[in-house]
C-alpha cells in the first residue's frame, strides 16, 4: 500500500470514528423522546431538527438501547410464584390469580398471564428409550369410549412391555371390582403376568400422593402380594413414562370409531379380534410379531387359588327392608330392617352381608334408580299380615317380570290370579327366577294360562284338590230330620202369641 493509499484510509477511519462519538448524543436523545415521551417519528425529527429518514436509520440502528423494564407489581410474589410452578408445572393464569388474591394482590389478571407467561410456556423435554427384560413390566392402563348406543364404557389394556403382546376388555364402569377383574381376565388369557406393573395415579392404585410419600390403596396391595408383582407408579404428568401402552390406545380409538356395535359383548367381541390381529402382526419397533415374542417372555405362573374381584362398601338397611348402592335399591329378608350391612359388589352381582353372613343377593344392575326385589325377602312379614298377603304376593310377582303380569293378566277372575300369584311365589323356594319366566314366556306364546300347564312344564304334579272329609260313623251321613214350615218362623203368626 503506498503512503498515499495509507494516509487516506486513516483520514476514513478518523472521520467515522468522530461521526460516531458526535452521533452518540443525538442517539441518545432520539431514544429518549421515542421511549419515554413517547413521540411519534414526525415529531421527534421536528424536534431534534432532523430529518424523518435519519430519526428512522437512528430507532433501527445497532446504537439502539435496550429499554429499562419498569418494575411489576408482581415482582413482590416471584419467589411464592415460582415456588408454586416448582410444585405444579401445569398451574394456569387463572389458578395463580386466585391464589395471589388470598395473599393480598389487588393488581389485575392481565398482569398475572402476562408475569407467568414464560413459565407456563410448554417446555421442550427429551427422553431416553425405554428397554425392558423379557417378563421385567407390563403396562396397564383405563381407556373411554363414547358410544351412541352404549353411552360411555371403559377399555382396560394390559401390555407386556417386552413383546408388546396385547389384551383387555371393556366394562361399564372403573370402579375397583372392575379394576382387579380386568387383571385376572389379562392374566388368564396370557397364561401369566409381569414382574412389575406400570399405572398411572388413579385411585384403584394410589389414595394419596405427594413429593416425598405414595399412600396405596391396601386391598391392590394385597391383591398384589396375592399374585406377586410388585408396583411403579408414574410420575404425575409423565405420560411418556408409559408411552408403550398410550400409543397403543392411540391405535385403538382409530379402529374404535370406524366400527358399529350393538352391546358391551357384541364390542368385546370384535376388540379381541382386533387385538388377536394386532398381536399377529410385525411391531414397527422390534420387528417381530408380538404373538412370537410372547413365547420368549419369562412370566409368573399364576396361583392355583383366585383373588376375588370385589369391593366392600359400607351401608344400612332402611326401615323398609331396602339398601341402596349405586342409586339403585335392593332387597333384603325384613327382620334386617334398621340394621348396619356391607355391600360387597363383584362386576356381575352384588352380595348385602350384616354381622359377616350374607343375607342377600342380587343381580347387579348398571341402570339408575331401580328397585330389585326379591319376594322371599317379605316372607315373614307377609305371614304376619295373612289378611294382606295374597294380594301383596300378587304385586310382588307381578312386577319382578312383565311375562308373570301378562300371565296374571289373563285369568278369568281376582281369586284365580292370586292364587296364581301364590303358586308361582311357592315355586321361587325351589326354582331359579330364569327358569319360571322362561316356563310361563312359553305359556303365554301357546296361549295358555294354568297353573296345571306350568307344572307340566316342570315335570311336577299338579296341585290337587283338597280331600274330602268324612266323619268315623258313616251312619251320621244318614241322618234326617223333619223340616218346620215357614209360618212357625212368620212374627203374624197366631201360634207365635201362645206360650
Amino acid at each position: 500500500m503506498t503512503s498515499q493509499a495509507f494516509y487516506k484510509t486513516l483520514k476514513m477511519a478518523r472521520g467515522k470514528e468522530r461521526y460516531d462519538m458526535n452521533e452518540a448524543p443525538l442517539v441518545k436523545r432520539v431514544l429518549h423522546l421515542r421511549q419515554v415521551e413517547k413521540l411519534s417519528q414526525r415529531q421527534i425529527a421536528e424536534t431534534v431538527g432532523i430529518g424523518r429518514k435519519r430519526v428512522r436509520r437512528i430507532l433501527a440502528g445497532p446504537l439502539q438501547a435496550v429499554s429499562i423494564p419498569k418494575a411489576s407489581i408482581l415482582d413482590e410474589y416471584n419467589n411464592l410464584i415460582a415456588e408454586w410452578y416448582k410444585q405444579y408445572p401445569r398451574l394456569k393464569a387463572t389458578q395463580v390469580y386466585e391464589r395471589l388474591k388470598e395473599y393480598g394482590y389487588e393488581g389485575g389478571y392481565a398482569s398475572v398471564a402476562r408475569f407467568t407467561q414464560e413459565d407456563r410456556a410448554p417446555k421442550k423435554s427429551s427422553y431416553h428409550p425405554l428397554t425392558f427384560l423379557p417378563g421385567e413390566e407390563a403396562q396397564v392402563d383405563w381407556f373411554f369410549f363414547n358410544h351412541e348406543k352404549l353411552g360411555q364404557v371403559a377399555g382396560f389394556l394390559y401390555l407386556l412391555s417386552y413383546s408388546r403382546y396385547a389384551w383387555g376388555i371393556f366394562y361399564p364402569k372403573t370402579s375397583f371390582e372392575f379394576f382387579l377383574a380386568g387383571h385376572i381376565e389379562c392374566f388368564k388369557h396370557i397364561g401369566g403376568l409381569a414382574r412389575r406393573h406400570r399405572y398411572d395415579n388413579l385411585k384403584s392404585v394410589v389414595l394419596k400422593r405427594s413429593p416425598d410419600n405414595i399412600e396405596y390403596n391396601p386391598q391392590f396391595l394385597d391383591f398384589a402380594r396375592f399374585y406377586g408383582f410388585s408396583i411403579y407408579v408414574c410420575n404425575p404428568y409423565s405420560g411418556n413414562e408409559k408411552g408403550r401402552v398410550e400409543r397403543l390406545i392411540r391405535d385403538i380409538r382409530s379402529f374404535l370409531y370406524s366400527e358399529t356395535f350393538v352391546d358391551l359383548n357384541d364390542l368385546n367381541q370384535k376388540f379381541h379380534l382386533y387385538l388377536e390381529r394386532r398381536n399377529m402382526a410385525v411391531h414397527r419397533s422390534t420387528k417381530r410379531a408380538p404373538k412370537d415374542l410372547l413365547s420368549e417372555e419369562r412370566l409368573l405362573r399364576l396361583p392355583e387359588a383366585s383373588y376375588p374381584a370385589r369391593r366392600v362398601i359400607q351401608a344400612a338397611v332402611s326401615k323398609t327392608a331396602l339398601v341402596e348402592f349405586e342409586t339403585n335399591r335392593y332387597s333384603t329378608p325384613s327382620s334386617c330392617a334398621g340394621q348396619a350391612a356391607e355391600v360387597i359388589a363383584y362386576p356381575d352381582r352384588i352380595e348385602i352381608c350384616i354381622a359377616g353372613k350374607v343375607v342377600a343377593g342380587h343381580q347387579r344392575s348398571f341402570d339408575k334408580n331401580k328397585m330389585f326385589q326379591n319376594p322371599l325377602h317379605s316372607e315373614t312379614l307377609l305371614n304376619q299380615t295373612p289378611q294382606f298377603k295374597m294380594r301383596r304376593i300378587l304385586q310382588v310377582m307381578s312386577g319382578m317380570d312383565p311375562a308373570f303380569n301378562y300371565f296374571f293378566d289373563h285369568q278369568d277372575n281376582d281369586d284365580e290370579r292370586m292364587i296364581a300369584a301364590y303358586q308361582l311365589f311357592v315355586l321361587l323356594k325351589t326354582h331359579s327366577k330364569g327358569m319360571l319366566v322362561s316356563a310361563v314366556r312359553e305359556l303365554n306364546a301357546l296361549p295358555c294360562f294354568k297353573i296345571k300347564a306350568l307344572m307340566s312344564l316342570l315335570r311336577l304334579p299338579a296341585p290337587q284338590e283338597p280331600k274330602a272329609l268324612w266323619p268315623k260313623d258313616a251312619q251320621l251321613l244318614n241322618l234326617t230330620y223333619e223340616e218346620r214350615r215357614l209360618d212357625d218362623y212368620d212374627p203374624d203368626s197366631p201360634d207365635m202369641g201362645q206360650s
